[in-house]
C-alpha cells in the first residue's frame, strides 16, 4: 500500500509541478524578479528560473541548443535574427531604456578609465560605442564588462572612473552618480524584445507569463 501511495504522490507532483526558464539581459534582473513574485500569486505551481547575462551570450546559447522557454534581450536586432532563423515563435518589444554616463564619487577629473559593455556581446556596449563616435569624452582608456551590471560594478568599486549604463540601473548606485543622460538621437533605440523559444516544453505557461509582462513597466 505504501508503494502505491508513493507512486500516487510522484504522479501528482509531475502533474502540478511546472517550470520555465527565462534567458534575460542582465539589466532586467530586478524587473523580472519582481514580476515573477507577482505572477506566483496567479500561478503558484509554476517555477520560473532566470538565466541572466549579456544579450549576445544568451542569443548564442539558444542558437547552440540551449534549453530555454523565454528569451528577453536588450537588442531587438538579435531577437529579429532569432525569429528569422526559427529559434523563436515571434518577438515583441515591451520595454525601452535610456543610456547614461556615471562617475565614481572619488573621481575628480574629467578623464580616466571608462567602462562599457563588450560591444561584441553586450547591447549596452554597442549603444555606448555609438554615443562615443558622436560625442567622444576628453581622454579615457576603455575597460570592457561582460554585461552592463559588470560595468556598474567596476565604477561602484572604483575600478573604473566612468561607466556607461542604462538609466534603469542607476537606482543601484551607491558610490557613483549620474553625469549625463545621453540624447536618444546619439544611438539606436534601446528596445527590449521578448519571445518564446521553439525549444520550449511548456509553451502555454511561457506564453501566459509573456502576456502577463506586457504593460509591466520599469519601476
Amino acid at each position: 500500500m505504501s508503494k502505491i501511495i508513493f507512486l500516487f504522490v510522484i504522479l501528482v507532483q509531475s502533474i502540478f509541478s511546472k517550470e520555465i526558464l527565462i534567458s534575460g539581459a542582465a539589466s532586467l534582473k530586478e524587473y523580472l524578479e519582481k514580476n515573477i513574485q507577482e505572477y506566483k500569486k496567479i500561478d503558484p505551481n509554476l517555477n520560473i528560473t532566470l538565466n541572466l547575462g549579456g544579450s549576445g551570450t544568451l542569443k548564442r546559447q539558444l542558437e547552440q541548443g540551449g534549453d530555454v522557454d523565454i528569451i528577453f534581450l536588450a537588442n531587438r536586432d538579435y531577437m529579429i535574427d532569432l525569429k528569422d532563423n526559427n529559434y523563436i515563435f515571434n518577438e515583441e518589444v515591451i520595454l525601452e531604456n535610456s543610456l547614461v554616463l556615471i562617475k565614481n564619487n572619488t573621481t575628480s577629473s574629467n578623464s580616466g578609465t571608462l567602462a562599457i559593455g563588450d560591444p561584441q556581446y553586450v547591447p549596452a556596449g554597442q549603444y555606448a560605442t555609438e554615443v562615443l563616435n558622436h560625442l567622444p569624452l576628453e581622454s579615457y582608456s576603455l575597460v570592457y564588462g561582460k554585461d552592463v551590471r559588470s560595468v556598474l560594478s567596476y565604477v561602484e568599486l572604483g575600478e573604473a572612473d566612468f561607466g556607461i549604463i542604462y538609466l534603469t540601473d542607476t537606482k543601484l548606485l551607491k558610490n557613483s552618480k549620474i553625469v549625463e543622460v545621453f540624447p536618444k538621437n546619439l544611438h539606436k533605440p534601446i528596445e527590449y524584445s521578448i519571445g518564446v523559444s521553439k525549444t520550449t516544453k511548456n509553451k502555454e505557461d511561457a506564453e501566459n507569463f509573456l502576456e502577463f509582462l506586457k504593460g509591466k513597466n520599469w519601476e
